[in-house]
């Protein structure tokens, strides 16, 4: 069932975990899941999502932020369990289940986190899908009470997609306006292009907001909510220098990522694997000294 303490506002919800949250827009014409977290994740919150739906025939529709193991993880559990469900993302988000390169990848980084937790369920495990509805940024859900907007903002991946639910003014982001972690600290995310992502935060600023519903985190509300597209931009800025500066004084990419990888991940408290936060970093030093 959905919790008055899982509220958002309006008819949005966080189920699941703040580690690894995953959206639900309750409408009275559309229920929409944003994302839906690692394969062990399915089991968690598929309850919610039936109760969202009912016993009538009002449609579900997942929409991804963008297609990386985190995110797209139970979706064939979901599928399975509720045929009805479609999933939407943006479109070239099709090419990448088509690599069996990408496949291996996301589906080895799932099996990572299944082994953390001791968890040994074949019911879980990813399967690739295709996507229902191919999007290109600009479209627009009528839920009954609100509506929401797709955003396409590259530059965490190529297919990252922002939704921005108008009259709750919540917009949720993924990691294409980084993440906050425990530290209280924002870590920028532009994997495949630093500059595309400097141009979709500066975009998220045209739209008012009194919720952030990151890609991992807590929701973030009020003051901070307002400025904190700003302050993402900011810290996007400083990373990046920090990176040119690294690697002028050593120059090498992995002299760059040893040492802010000895720096950074165990202070930050993100959680994030070892292995998906070094693969994430070593995107963003080529990012940036690539000048991409």
């Amino acid at each position: 069932m959905l919790e008055e303490s899982d509220r958002i506002a309006g008819n949005a919800y966080m189920i699941g975990s703040t580690v690894m949250p995953v959206y639900l827009i309750a409408g009275s014409k559309l229920c929409i899941l944003i994302d839906s977290g690692m394969t062990m994740m399915g089991p968690v919150f598929i309850d919610k999502v039936r109760s969202c739906i009912g016993s009538s025939d009002i449609p579900l529709y997942l929409l991804l932020t963008h297609s990386h193991y985190d995110h797209v993880g139970s979706i064939a559990y979901l599928k399975k369990r509720i045929p009805r469900l479609k999933v939407g993302g943006y479109h070239t988000v099709d090419q990448v289940l088509q690599s069996s390169r990408a496949v291996e990848l996301i589906t080895s980084l799932n099996r990572d986190g299944e082994k953390m937790l001791g968890i040994d369920d074949p019911e879980i495990a990813f399967r690739t899908f295709r996507l229902d509805m191919p999007l290109k940024g600009g479209e627009t859900f009528d839920a009954g009470d609100d509506v929401l907007e797709a955003i396409y903002t590259p530059g965490h991946t190529k297919d990252s997609v922002c939704y921005y639910l108008k009259n709750a003014r919540v917009m949720f982001t993924g990691e294409a306006a980084g993440i906050k972690t425990p530290a209280g600290d924002i870590l920028p995310e532009f994997l495949t292009s630093y500059r595309s992502y400097i141009e979709g935060l500066e975009n998220l600023q045209r739209y008012p907001v009194d919720y952030i519903a990151v890609g991992h985190g807590p929701v973030i509300e009020g003051e901070e909510a307002h400025r904190y597209i700003e302050d993402s931009l900011r810290a996007t800025h400083i990373f990046a220098e920090r990176i040119k500066a690294y690697y002028n004084e050593t120059g090498s990419m992995d002299g760059v990522v040893a040492r802010i990888k000895e720096q950074d991940y165990v202070r930050s408290g993100s959680g994030q694997p070892e292995r998906a936060y070094t693969i994430n970093l070593n995107a963003k030093v080529r990012a940036v000294v690539e000048d991409r």
